[in-house]
């Protein structure tokens, strides 16, 4: 049987067992002299996370003073201070869980834009849809989020999966799904998640090729589902709580937010006419081609 370790063994987490797991040195090394280490130890794993430092480096020196990173930024204190107001309010403390965790799905996608991994970004404004759902589900009936909250495994799949609570909405005639219960969008992102016989068409696993249209995919990501996820907080906290500080803060007008909305809307909207325009010229041609081979006997 193993030993009882002392008080003073060393325990997961602590600076000696961050040394004895990376090295004495470790903490003091810099990121790039370890990559440079790693080319010669490691070198594969070195050119992923090469191309990766690279990328990040690049991203973030031409974007510094942009309107992007000033828009995420501004958002990012929004979200922190939802979250403050939520746990001094009593009616809002319950979900703050759900505000941390949409602001570490942001974390998450913003380093994996600057990164050059769009499918990271899918996968976690995925995430950010599902708790937009939630909250407006508790939105439309209050007594659902109390439900929510002590709720069993078991109820968790019977009653609030995603297509549980689109259906719902769809119901209670709650925008976007007044018409529908299908989300467009939702799919889209559920396809780059799963395993399919082909590559999906626009989010691609692993490293991004590096150009413009790839690079810019996250920051539009981000910008569409965080306005969508404040609409999300401003509909539940206008239902949820009488305390008019919380209720003014998710009222509050975001000008840099919005800026970098508008000009990443303008982006994919260029992206997309692009991308049809090439389908249509594609199109024109397939005639032609059975045509010709038609004629060959």
């Amino acid at each position: 049987m193993p030993k009882r370790r002392s008080a003073s063994a060393t325990r997961p987490g602590d600076s000696r067992h961050r040394q004895q797991a990376f090295g004495a040195g470790a903490s003091r090394r810099s990121y790039k002299t370890s990559l440079t280490d790693l080319r010669r130890l490691r070198p594969l794993l070195a050119e992923s996370l090469g191309q990766a430092e690279r990328s990040r480096a690049e991203t973030a020196t031409t974007l510094l003073r942009g309107a992007r990173l000033k828009g995420l930024e501004q958002f990012f204190s929004q979200l922190d201070s939802i979250e403050a107001a939520f746990r001094r309010d009593p009616s809002l403390e319950s979900v703050v869980p759900v505000v941390e965790r949409s602001r570490a799905d942001f974390a998450t996608a913003l380093e994996a834009t600057l990164s050059g991994y769009p499918a990271v970004v899918s996968d976690a404004m995925r995430d950010v849809m599902e708790i937009e759902y939630l909250l407006l589900d508790f939105a439309v009936d209050l007594n659902r989020r109390d439900r929510w909250l002590t709720a069993t495994p078991a109820d968790l799949r019977r009653t609030f999966q995603p297509v549980q609570v689109r259906q719902r909405l769809n119901a209670a005639g709650e925008p976007p799904f007044g018409s529908s219960t299908e989300s467009i969008d939702y799919r889209g992102h559920s396809e780059a998640l799963h395993v399919t016989p082909r590559h999906h068409w626009l989010v691609r696993r692993g490293f991004s090729t590096g150009d413009d249209w790839s690079r810019d995919l996250g920051f539009w990501e981000m910008f569409e589902h965080g306005r969508r996820l404040l609409h999300a907080i401003r509909r539940f906290v206008t239902v949820a709580s009488l305390d008019e500080t919380s209720r003014r803060l998710v009222k509050t007008r975001l000008k840099d937010f919005e800026d970098g909305w508008e000009r990443t809307q303008q982006m994919q909207t260029i992206f997309m006419a692009l991308v049809e325009a090439a389908v249509s010229e594609d199109e024109e041609r397939q005639p032609t081609k059975r045509r010709r081979g038609q004629g060959v006997q």
